[in-house]
């Protein structure tokens, strides 16, 4: 939520418009949480902005859906005491997924695949991506 955590990262400046300026929770959260994984040796936490993720394409009806459907399945996972997993669709079915196996390894996309070609095109890249 918005102006979550200002007790601890409160930046004190003001906008243009006089509204307060929040600082990054999330950065915070996340510097303090390997600063304690790495006392105890075990892991690191990964922080990547939703904001960038959010803005980076245009949005459809149905992505608060999808994004409450994420977010809600997190926290449960988490209130059951789950660690070491990540939230995400499996073939349109909302999963656990163990962290150790999505770090296992690299997919590899061929860029001569039917597929890639299909999202060079839907996307709109460059044809100089296309690898042809």
């Amino acid at each position: 939520a918005e102006g979550a955590g200002q007790e601890f990262v409160s930046t004190g400046e003001k906008d243009a418009t006089g509204h307060t300026k929040y600082g990054d929770v999330g950065t915070f959260m996340r510097d303090n949480l390997n600063k304690h994984l790495k006392e105890k040796g075990c892991g690191r936490c990964f922080y990547i902005d939703p904001s960038y993720i959010i803005r980076s394409v245009a949005i459809r009806p149905n992505d608060h859906i999808y994004c409450s459907r994420l977010s809600r399945d997190a926290v449960h996972t988490a209130m059951r005491g789950y660690t070491g997993v990540c939230i995400g669709p499996i073939h349109n079915i909302i999963s656990m997924i163990p962290s150790e196996l999505i770090a296992s390894g690299k997919k590899k996309v061929s860029i001569k695949s039917s597929a890639w070609q299909s999202c060079v095109q839907s996307c709109n890249m460059p044809l100089s991506l296309s690898g042809m």
